[in-house]
């Protein structure tokens, strides 16, 4: 016969916790992350191919950089980070237009012109403990300062995916494992 017990507080703790955690229908799996530049600021630059793979590259500078002085940054320092990194842009009179990343192992190319027209690489920016949100203005004009997100999501008009943080994980899944239920006689 098995009877129902308070839970203990390691179950109570991981089932608050879980409740507390953001929820996004898409979740990412984790393919890179890697460390560029040098500064005092930091911003996240996140990248999502249509494969499902997500990287993300933490960027280090000084005072402020535009969008596309990120991605310059990155392309610059990602052979010695450890990675393959590189971009095309076409350029219109109003400013570059991204059409391809080839990060290590994913590549993806469009321009938005075939059906259903979504085949590009959207641009979601995010300042300090803010969400994301669709950029209204191009990755010259943005302006990235200590502690912004931007993220770069291919062939969908969803948001980022959601990229579970490492202290998340550590505390929830071995809490999760060594749930167990108690029998008594």
């Amino acid at each position: 016969m098995s009877v129902l017990r308070e839970p203990t507080f390691i179950v109570r703790s991981v089932i608050t916790t879980a409740m507390l955690l953001p929820v996004s229908s898409t979740h990412a799996d984790l393919a890179g992350r890697w460390d560029v530049g040098a500064g005092s600021s930091t911003a996240m630059i996140q990248f999502d191919f249509l494969s499902g793979n997500s990287y993300v590259v933490d960027l280090f500078f000084e005072g402020s950089i535009s969008g596309q002085e990120a991605l310059e940054l990155i392309a610059a320092d990602s052979t010695d980070a450890g990675f393959a990194f590189d971009y095309d842009v076409i350029s219109y009179s109003f400013g570059d237009f991204l059409v391809e990343i080839e990060l290590d192992s994913d590549a993806d190319y469009g321009d938005g012109s075939t059906p259903p027209y979504v085949d590009y690489w959207h641009y979601w920016t995010s300042d300090a403990n803010g969400g994301w949100e669709e950029s209204m203005i191009g990755f010259g004009d943005r302006i990235l300062t200590d502690g912004a997100a931007d993220a770069w999501v291919f062939g969908t008009a969803d948001a980022p995916a959601t990229i579970p943080a490492p202290a998340t994980l550590a505390i929830l899944l071995p809490a999760l494992a060594g749930r167990r239920r108690r029998r008594t006689d």
